[in-house]
């Protein structure tokens, strides 16, 4: 009898700590669902302040509620986050920035045209990326022949992976003849020009590792073939703090086809622009007149592909 006892006032000692625990839990969710009220929705506003024959704005989060801000400079490639941020606009004109705020009651954007009213005297400066890039007018590029020319391997300018040879500046001609033209100008113009070949590699036109026609490149792969894009030069950015190159349209690419940001798809481009960090810009190399442009994309992980190229 006791031991039938004791098991009765266990079970309603059960009983009675689960209704205390429901009960409990009613009255959290209830404050819980004061607490998480999310309240006003953010209202996003901005200033943007040039100086007087400036080309530098420097944009101003004005919300009048505390929110994170993101910052979008239309076709300049340039974003940026936080309460403040200077921008340089190269060209004369008129440009569109967004502002998207996110703050306890959601996101709000707004978008404002400032205008700069003269072309920066100094951006086609060989010592700025832009400059060096495109010159004055436009410059054009194609892979080093040498040696190392791509590469990759665990970190930008690493060929621990695997590295072109000297050999293969003739047994992929048709991969060095390639022509990469960036011309100064407020569309950022960018032409790739394959030069009616290619070289497979095992998985570009028939998969073969050897030139092909450059009409071999079908399907999505078609994207990779000659055209005209669009380029911006983000200064400051990068992995050594040298800038960035970004190429703007389905198919621009420079040096191997299926390396992209995050990895490689030899099936065709993924996305709508590649960016390049610049990793080394050599003025008048040897005193001979030609400059090398280093650049270099993180496929994921530790894996780059480095890219080395002349100017012509």
């Amino acid at each position: 009898m006791i031991y039938k006892h004791q098991k009765y006032i266990k079970r309603v000692i059960s009983k009675t700590l689960h209704v205390v625990t429901v009960l409990l839990l009613f009255a959290g969710c209830s404050d819980e669902t004061e607490d998480l009220s999310l309240g006003q929705l953010p209202s996003a506003d901005f200033q943007a302040v040039v100086a007087e024959g400036s080309n530098t704005v420097q944009l101003i989060n004005t919300t009048s509620t505390p929110t994170i801000a993101y910052w979008t400079v239309e076709n300049t490639g340039q974003t940026f986050r936080g309460d403040t941020a200077t921008i340089r606009l190269t060209f004369e004109g008129t440009y569109d920035v967004t502002l998207l705020v996110a703050g306890k009651g959601g996101t709000s954007t707004i978008t404002k045209q400032v205008t700069i009213a003269q072309n920066d005297p100094t951006a086609c400066s060989p010592d700025r990326p832009l400059g060096f890039i495109a010159g004055c007018t436009e410059k054009v590029w194609r892979l080093n022949p040498e040696a190392g020319a791509f590469k990759v391997g665990e970190g930008p300018d690493n060929g621990n992976w695997w590295s072109s040879g000297a050999g293969d500046v003739q047994a992929r001609a048709c991969e060095f003849n390639d022509e990469f033209t960036f011309r100064f100008d407020a569309q950022g113009t960018f032409v790739y020009d394959n030069k009616g070949d290619l070289f497979a590699d095992g998985y570009l036109g028939t998969g073969s590792t050897a030139c092909e026609p450059a009409s071999n490149l079908t399907g999505d792969q078609a994207a990779w073939g000659s055209g005209t894009f669009s380029f911006s030069v983000i200064e400051g950015a990068g992995i050594n703090g040298l800038g960035q190159l970004r190429l703007n349209g389905r198919g621009a690419h420079i040096g191997v086809k299926k390396a992209h940001n995050g990895g490689e798809t030899p099936g065709g481009p993924v996305g709508n622009s590649v960016t390049y960090d610049i990793l080394a810009m050599e003025q008048n190399v040897n005193g001979e007149g030609y400059d090398i442009l280093k650049i270099g994309v993180n496929i994921g992980g530790p894996g780059w592909w480095t890219f080395t190229l002349r100017s012509y």
